[in-house]
Order: C-alpha cells, then structure tokens, then sequence
C-alpha cells in the first residue's frame, strides 16, 4: 500500500504544473473515510497536487535558512513578506553559491517560478545577503570545510569522499562517479562500520547513528544522504514491528514530497529512491549491487552515457573505498578535538590506497559506454522491471502471474 501511495504521490507533484486542485476539493477524500485505500490515495494524490501548484511571482522580500549546502549550491527554507505579514514560502529556494548550514539569508528583488524544475525558484546571488548564526551545526560544517581543504592537499580522492566536488574527465568517464557524490551508500557504510565498531555496547545502533548523522551535517545534509539516513534510523525503531524497510522508505519519499512536491523534477531524487529500492526488493547480497546500478542508470542515461564495467569496477573499489571513508571519518573527529598531528598522520598512512584508486578510475575510463538519451533510459527502465521480476521479491499481481 506505501509503494502505491508513494508513485501516487509522484503522479500528484508531477501534475502539479500542468493542473493543480483548487483548495475546495481538498474534502473529497472525506467522502471516502470509510474506503481506507481510497481515502489515502485519493488524500495524498491532492495534497501534494495542491502544494505542488503553488506559484509564486513578483517581487518580494525573502528570509530563510540554509538547511542544505555543498561545493556549489545552497537550498534555502524560509518565509516571504506578502500583504503586508510574512508567510511561509512552503518551497525550497536555491542559491548557486556554497552557504555554511544554518546561515540566515536575506534577498530583496524578483523571485519567479520554473514548473519544471526544482527547485522551483532560484535566487540572484548577486542580490543575496548571508548572516552567520550560531549553531552546533554550523561550527560542525565549518570545521569540515577546512578539513576538506586540508584533504585536497592531500589527494583529490580524500577530497571527493568527504562532500568535495571533484571535477577530473576520468572519474566521470569511469561511471563509478557515486563514490564521490555523497549519497546514501557512503551513510549506510559509516553506519555499518562502526555498527561493528560498538557490535559489544548495548546502544550500538544508537551511536552509530550519531556518528552517521556526524557526517551527514559535514558534508551538508544532501538530499541521498539524508535519505538513507532516515532509513536507517526509522528501520531501527519500526522494522519489524509495524513496518517493513520498503514501507519505511515509501514513508520518507512521501514526507520528502509533503515538505517539497518539486522533488519529482529531481533527477537526484529518483536515483536515490530507485536504487534503494532495487537494493530492498533483491535478497542475494550478491545482486543488490547490480540491483542499485539498475535503478539509478536510466536516470543516468538522461544526461550522460553509461559505463557497463562499472558495476565490476564498483565491486573492486568497494572495499578500498570503505577503507578510505572510515579513515578519513575518524580523521575528522580527531580535527574537531583539535588532534591534527593524528589526523594527518592517518591521511599520510593511507595516501598510498588513493594513488591505487585513482590508476583503477583512469583503466576503466577507457572503457567503451552505451550512448545516453531516452532509448537509453527506456531500455535500462525495462532491464530494471525484469531484474526484479526475476530476482526480487515484489509483491504483487504481476509476480503472481509470473510465478504461475
């Protein structure tokens, strides 16, 4: 029920431009209280078609906070002044500038929405003025942002894993470009590590998440990231007991698209859920890797090519990649203690792993690739339906009748 509501949610936002419910019709649902299923479809489709609507045009005076950052980019959540009080905007706005987490911003001029985008509204940084404010949050990020420019001294590998945007042809080229995007693999890594790490204390789960959300402020709360970190924390609360992993995760896309409708014109949004999602309904731990290529290529394939042996490169630098990643996390908690002398010494100790990577990106970037484009993506779309008809565990009509 979860996984319909949640593409239902998506239908809603992605109709959103081209039709959008006026307010009144948001009592239908009610007529079908007794239906739970048509309540909730119907309850979920128009209130996310209704906020997705939303437009805004003109010029107005505009104060929010950064609540996501990276090397190039900030999204601000905030209010607007409009007749004469301030009103929550209900959109996120984006800045094409790094902003540190938590900064207050201010903007005075012509704000205008673009349907088909998110986010929908995008800020003249010419006009933009930031404030520092004070917050645990911001001393965390600021401090991870002079560690990230101490890491670049060191290698651009270091630099990328840990929220730095690398721009090298060869890494792209190599399609295994999601070692460096911090998403949702790099957090439930962390958390599986030191998961182990704690395996001996009674609130393990607990302290691992702590040290996952650590990193997760860091390298500035993004969108995969957050994602996974939900997941985790919601499945060790509720798995088991009133849901599913799949469920959970269904729960998230539909609060992500509740807070932001314009996250289905998000080309990061779909990769993150359909890749977890291929990693959820595939058991063989074997697959799931295949699983999660599977359902982030067509996405992909919309603005790049793709690289086949990537998969088999990612089952290579899997491990030395996880190295790197608790190195380089234990080497920031030891930059917040102002220990230095150690934490350099750990990046000097495992610098000769980066060369090692690096000469396997540039090998499989000679790899030949499938051309990008919509053919692309439709053919990756079916490959994806078939893997999991043929390995996952869907539990539908159409797994029924395949199995008959």
């Amino acid at each position: 029920m979860f996984l319909i509501l949640f593409f239902v949610g998506l239908i809603g936002a992605l109709l959103a431009p081209i039709f959008s419910v006026p307010k009144l019709f948001l009592f239908i649902p009610f007529l079908f209280w007794k239906n739970k299923k048509i309540f909730f479809i119907l309850f979920v489709f128009l209130i996310i078609n209704f906020y997705g609507g939303l437009k805004v045009f003109g010029t107005f005076e505009y104060v929010g906070r950064v609540i996501q950052t990276n090397d190039n980019y900030s999204l601000v959540f905030g209010k607007i002044f409009f007749e004469n009080k301030w009103i929550s905007l209900r959109m996120l706005v984006g800045i094409n500038e790094e902003l540190p987490l938590g900064d207050i911003v201010y903007y005075y001029g012509d704000m205008e929405v673009d349907n088909f985008s998110y986010p929908k509204v995008k800020l003249d940084k010419n006009r933009v003025i930031s404030s520092p404010y004070f917050s645990i949050f911001r001393n965390i990020y600021m401090i991870s942002e002079n560690f990230r420019k101490k890491l670049l001294k060191f290698s651009e590998i270091y630099y990328g894993l840990f929220g730095g945007k690398v721009k090298r042809d060869y890494i792209k080229k190599s399609g295994m470009y999601h070692f460096f995007s911090i998403s949702g693999m790099h957090i439930s890594i962390i958390y599986a590590f030191f998961l182990f790490l704690f395996s001996k204390f009674e609130l393990k789960e607990y302290l691992s998440l702590a040290f996952s959300f650590l990193f997760l402020i860091a390298t500035g709360i993004n969108l995969p990231a957050l994602r996974a970190f939900l997941l985790i924390f919601f499945s060790t609360i509720f798995e088991g007991k009133m849901f599913n992993k799949i469920d959970i995760l269904c729960v998230i896309g539909l609060l992500f698209l509740f807070i932001e409708p314009a996250l289905a014109f998000s080309l990061s949004f779909y990769m993150s859920f359909f890749s977890t999602f291929g990693i959820l309904f595939v058991e063989n731990k074997y697959l799931k890797m295949v699983s999660a290529f599977l359902g982030s290529a067509p996405f992909l394939a919309l603005f790049t090519n793709i690289n086949l042996f990537s998969i088999i490169g990612t089952f290579i630098l899997v491990i030395p990649f996880q190295i790197l990643l608790f190195v380089l996390l234990i080497a920031f908690v030891f930059e917040l203690f102002s220990l230095s002398i150690i934490s350099e010494f750990l990046l000097k100790l495992f610098l000769s792993l980066t060369n090692i990577i690096e000469s396997t990106l540039k090998i499989f970037a000679t790899f030949p690739k499938v051309p990008g484009g919509i053919y692309t993506y439709l053919l990756f779309e079916l490959f994806f339906f078939v893997f999991l008809l043929h390995f996952g565990h869907i539990p539908y009509i159409l797994k029924s009748k395949s199995s008959n």
